[in-house]
């Protein structure tokens, strides 16, 4: 009996359980679901108005697990609405400040929406601070597997094209993302996202039927199918006219009339998540078909272009074909029966990736349009057929996109170099030391830049979390090198299956990072945590060097912190014998290398691995100094070459009162890439004094992983120049800069510290006419500084001091941005005190304008004239904008101040005048003493303007000053100067190029 009952218990508790947990077990047996959404949309495009009117019936059905109470609609036309939108926000912090989207021009908006569920009216919001989602409130559950009919009007003001993907130029039209879309609903709940330049989309599957009526001239690219017969006959007639060469180049085309008549195409497909279609009656038509290498089935493709150029896109239908012949081949065939590319305005990159069409702008070059079209088209098959989640994990679709794109133009053009991208001619190529380099290490010298400064971000973030930059060299270019990395270990044939069976399985799906990564590790035959864990979702770096070889045996350590597979090559001059793949270690390890008549052994030749440093890459198989790379001298600057130590020169003329002409050579290690190391020496031979003279600074750049410190710097720098009494004045500094990392790189918010330890020639004995000693100087200081377009700011405090004096300032820089990408009001707020003073020498005390260089006790920038009494020559008007920051010099006159508070303001002329290089400025000091001439004055003003080039040269005219200024000073000729800073023209950065 007591058995029986514990039996009964025990069945009852198992039946209990079994009801609890069915919604749980039914849920993992339902992991996976997705729903479909299936459109008829009627268009009619306004040419005079410039507007869509359209009605939309929605299918939609719940395949999920679950009852929807709600659904969220994206209404992405409404992105251009206003300026307080995600779009214009992310536009503006991007691009500069402009009146954007409150001209009525370039706004667009959606709107006359009815929404109806099952033909009843329904309760519908927009998200508060995101006009483009709104909230569909059903009257009743969609239970799962049931399905309602959502139907609503909607008109479009179509924005001028020059924001981002939608928008019109004239009559020229680029219609994306343009009806109400129903948000994803999958296993991670809703997706509700604005429209984001910087930032691509996710959306459901589904069937499209879609008509659309605008003038009979119009020419049409559209996704899906067209249904017209009579249509399709008029565009193979068009693409049979040849006509157009003769026209061909043409920078500009007039719009012909409209039609009065009108046009309705009808276009569908099934298994796609968007639309897009692209309208001018200035198309020129190009038609043809390929063969798809697996099925056999012969795709349609079109281009469509007008007479800009149009010399480059007459073979684009062969660029077309080709992209499509070889991705079938690597991924699987393409999934669509026809593919159109559209030359039309764009500006959110090069590129734009829609179902069975894409739109591309402005391109360089033939091959540049090859290789746009390659990139667009592999989109078809990791965005269009693949509907990955590209807001949150944007590499999914670009970085495997970029990585096929490389390959594609690796194999059709393996003779290209990366000179032909940049220079017209070979001469320049050759003589720079580039006409060797491969063109597909652009992508890696790109973004080099920006990994050597510790500025990297993981490549697994979603498109927001991504710094403009990053976004270009993160998704694009290091996630396509990671891919060719993983192709390149795993080999082509294994890589490919896998490619074939991701596509094949998830077609036409959302498939997740672990989806991919269970089949790609299936087809390895191993797990690959080095690649999706480390690679794809740290900042871990890749850092072999090679230690010694002995007895057929390499010994390598790893200095990075991926232990990731290395490949080892032996090598015969340049030629490639042997190749050894070997997975990743920590430490040291000692590598057996395969018996051959090697020259050297080399890490990586083919540039693979995404590498931090490849200069002790290398190693010589016989010689005394096996390790060493030869150094190579070359003029002006060149890239960095793996295999070579370039001492990089230019020769050099200055002249400065003392030293007079001299003739030197600028000697340094490259700056186009940040290195470990630096150097930059620039002597001189001073013919006046017959004197040696220059500057120089080395620097180590240490840039630690994973810790608050992003980068440190520590640096040796010295100048000598000639001065007064038949002597040099010197200047050594010792120095240290700390840069943190920043916990959020989107806000563009730095900040280091820093410290300086300074001996210099004793300027006071100098004016004094006596033998100038060594005074040693401390100072250290904090920066915090906002690096963005629109308001950028600073922040800067410091401490100097000296064995007689200590000073503290602090200094505040803030841009009120006006419209446009540069101009603005520059404010500037110095406040400084002294704590301890040094009356013998006044000069170290706060200066209330700016100081000349018979006042830089420190020997600040480059002065021609440094010790001249102003305003004797010319260059004796030069000074340095620092302190108090008046322009006027009433320092010797008006002395040093204790404390001192000043506020300078600058500003861009408004509007269209701001081309115009002049600026109005304005200054006010405030100290603890007034003038000689006007005791009890200790307010100072002065207003004026000033021009110039750039940072490098600039001109001050103060016009209107106080009267104890003009007391001291006189008429305004006394009262110009002038700065001279060489070192802005040593800032040189990598650009880079982006499409989507």
């Amino acid at each position: 009996m007591r058995l029986l009952f514990n039996t009964f218990r025990i069945c009852q508790l198992v039946f209990i359980c079994c009801i609890i947990n069915w919604p749980f077990n039914q849920a993992i047996a339902q992991a996976y679901f997705q729903q479909q959404v299936n459109y008829v949309i009627d268009v009619k495009l306004n040419d005079k108005l410039q507007e869509l009117s359209a009605f939309e019936a929605i299918e939609y059905i719940n395949n999920s697990p679950d009852t929807l109470r709600f659904i969220f609609f994206h209404l992405w036309p409404n992105g251009y609405l206003n300026n307080n939108t995600v779009l214009a926000g992310q536009v503006i912090s991007q691009k500069g400040k402009g009146k954007l989207f409150n001209d009525s021009e370039l706004s667009g908006y959606i709107d006359s929406l009815d929404f109806k569920v099952n033909g009843r009216p329904v309760n519908w919001n927009l998200l508060k601070d995101q006009p483009d989602v709104c909230l569909l409130t059903l009257d009743e559950g969609l239970m799962p597997g049931d399905t309602i009919q959502i139907a609503t009007p909607f008109h479009v003001k179509i924005p001028k094209g020059v924001t981002s993907r939608l928008g019109h130029i004239g009559e020229s039209y680029q219609i994306s993302q343009w009806y109400p879309k129903p948000a994803v609903y999958d296993i991670n709940g809703w997706h509700p996202m604005s429209y984001q330049d910087q930032g691509e989309f996710y959306s459901e599957f589904g069937e499209f039927d879609v008509s659309i009526t605008l003038p009979t001239n119009y020419v049409v690219g559209a996704t899906g199918n067209l249904q017209n017969g009579a249509e399709t006959e008029w565009l193979k007639r068009l693409a049979s006219d040849t006509t157009w060469l003769s026209t061909s180049g043409s920078k500009t085309s007039e719009f012909p009339p409209s039609s009065q008549q009108l046009k309705t195409l009808r276009y569908t497909e099934n298994n796609i998540h968007d639309f897009a279609w692209f309208a001018d009656k200035r198309f020129h038509v190009l038609r043809g078909e390929v063969r798809l290498p697996d099925s056999g089935r012969v795709v349609t493709t079109w281009a469509f272009f007008t007479d800009f150029q149009a010399d480059l896109w007459k073979e684009a239908i062969k660029y077309v074909n080709s992209s499509i012949g070889y991705f079938s081949t690597w991924n699987g065939d393409y999934p669509y029966r026809s593919f159109t590319a559209v030359q039309s305005a764009l500006n959110a990159g090069t590129g734009m990736e829609y179902p069975e069409i894409t739109v591309i702008g402005k391109v360089k070059d033939a091959y540049t349009l090859d290789d746009v079209i390659a990139h667009e088209i592999g989109h078809s098959w990791f965005y269009s057929a693949l509907g990955s989640d590209e807001r949150r994990y944007p590499y999914m679709d670009e970085g495997i996109t970029s990585t096929n794109e490389v390959r594609y133009m690796d194999e059709k053009y393996p003779d290209k170099k990366l000179w032909e991208l940049y220079f017209k001619k070979m001469r320049p190529a050759r003589f720079f030391h580039v006409d060797k380099i491969p063109a597909k290490q652009k992508e890696e010298l790109e973004w080099l830049a920006q990994a050597r400064q510790n500025l990297e971000q993981p490549i697994n973030l979603p498109s927001e979390d991504y710094t403009t930059l990053n976004y270009s060299l993160i998704v694009y270019n290091k996630a396509g090198i990671s891919f060719s990395y993983l192709r390149a270990y795993l080999g082509d044939s294994i890589y490919d299956a896998a490619m074939h069976d991701y596509f094949l399985t998830w077609k036409f799906k959302h498939p997740q990072p672990e989806n991919l990564r269970k089949i790609v590790e299936f087809h390895a035959g191993k797990a690959l945590p080095w690649f999706f864990d480390d690679l794809l979702g740290t900042t871990k770096r890749i850092d072999y060097k090679i230690v010694r070889m002995t007895d057929g045996q390499l010994l390598v350590r790893n200095l990075g912190e991926l232990a990731s597979p290395l490949i080892v090559s032996g090598m015969k001059g340049d030629s490639i014998c042997c190749e050894k793949w070997i997975d990743g270690f920590t430490g040291e390890k000692w590598i057996e290398l395969p018996p051959g008549n090697f020259t050297a052994i080399k890490i990586d030749p083919g540039h693979f691995m995404p590498e931090l440093s490849r200069l002790n890459n290398n190693i010589k198989t016989s010689g005394i100094f096996r390790k060493a790379d030869p150094i190579q001298t070359q003029l002006y600057l060149t890239l960095e070459n793996p295999e070579k130590r370039y001492i990089m020169y230019l020769p050099l003329v200055n002249w400065t009162r003392e030293n007079g002409f001299m003739t030197g050579i600028a000697l340094h290690n490259g700056f186009l890439l940040p290195k470990r190391f630096e150097y930059f020496i620039i002597p001189f031979y001073g013919f006046n004094n017959h004197s040696l003279a220059g500057s120089g600074k080395i620097t180590w750049n240490i840039t630690p992983f994973g810790d608050f410190i992003r980068k440190a710097t520590v640096s040796l720098e010295g100048t000598q120049y000639g001065a007064p009494g038949n002597q040099n004045f010197q200047n050594v500094k010792a120095g240290i800069e700390v840069n943190f990392r920043s916990r959020n790189m989107t806000r563009y918010i730095s900040q280091k510290i820093y410290g300086n330890y300074i001996s210099a020639s004793n300027l006071y004995e100098i004016e004094l006419g006596q033998k100038a000693n060594m005074s040693t100087y401390f100072l250290l200081g904090y920066k915090l500084q906002r690096s963005t377009i629109v308001n950028p700011f600073s922040v800067l405090a410091n401490l100097e001091s000296s064995q007689s004096y200590l000073k503290a300032t602090a200094e505040l820089n803030y841009k009120i941005s006006y419209y446009g990408k540069q101009n603005g009001l520059d404010i500037r707020l110095f406040t400084g005190a002294m704590v301890k003073d040094n009356p013998a020498v006044p000069f170290y005390s706060l200066s209330a304008s700016g100081r000349g260089g018979r006042e830089l006790y420190l020997y600040q920038g480059t002065y021609p004239d440094r010790f001249s009494v102003f305003p004797t020559t010319f260059w004796s008007r030069q000074m340095d904008l620092s302190e108090g920051g008046l322009i006027s010099p009433v320092n010797q006159n008006f002395g040093y101040s204790r404390w001192l508070i000043s506020l300078s303001l600058f500003s861009s002329l408004p509007s269209k005048l701001s081309r115009i290089p002049v600026k109005p400025f304005s200054n006010f000091v405030l100290s603890d003493h007034g003038s000689m001439t006007a005791p009890g004055t200790s307010f100072f003003f002065e207003a004026g303007i000033t021009t110039g080039l750039w940072n490098f040269f600039q001109v001050y005219i103060p016009l209107v000053v106080s009267g104890n200024i003009e007391s001291m000073t006189g008429s305004y000729r006394a009262r110009i100067r002038l700065i001279f800073q060489l070192e802005a023209l040593k800032q040189t950065n990598l650009k880079t190029g982006i499409r989507f």
